[in-house]
């Protein structure tokens, strides 16, 4: 395993270390995300999810009634984040691909939780630029 100082900084590629900042306000984001949950649960703050009429019937029910039953996946997608996040950080490929993944499901899923999916499929979609742009910097697609 190479040492830490054998590999590039992140901050040397702009696009990349955008990502990896805008991945770690996301993380923060989610972990917010996830907190909220419990407060909702514990009747501390008001279950905002009441006001919206989402796309898909089950998820309104279950944001209603069961706000707890939706936090695994949360849970799972703030972890997915905040590991993605390190590795983007510490500029590892590992890091770079489980970010991608992360993403790209997210914006598959992100149609489920409409109107709020909305803004999150938004900030996934120039997360997700800018992580290929940064990937790929200057690469020709085509080299003879």
């Amino acid at each position: 395993m190479k040492a830490s100082k054998d590999r590039p900084n992140i901050k040397n590629n702009r696009f990349l270390f955008a990502a990896s900042i805008s991945m770690l306000i996301y993380s923060i984001l989610e972990i917010l995300d996830s907190i909220v949950i419990f407060l909702i649960v514990l009747n501390l703050i008001p279950n905002i999810a009441l006001i919206f009429q989402f796309y898909v019937p089950l998820i309104q029910q279950l944001l209603e009634s069961q706000p707890l039953s939706l936090a695994p996946i949360f849970w799972a997608f703030t972890l997915m984040r905040v590991i993605s996040t390190i590795g983007l950080l510490k500029n590892l490929l590992w890091g770079f691909w489980i970010s991608f993944v992360s993403l790209i499901i997210t914006m598959i899923l992100a149609i489920v939780f409409l109107p709020f999916g909305a803004f999150e499929l938004l900030a996934c979609c120039v997360i997700l630029i800018l992580l290929i742009i940064g990937f790929c910097d200057n690469k020709p697609i085509i080299t003879n």
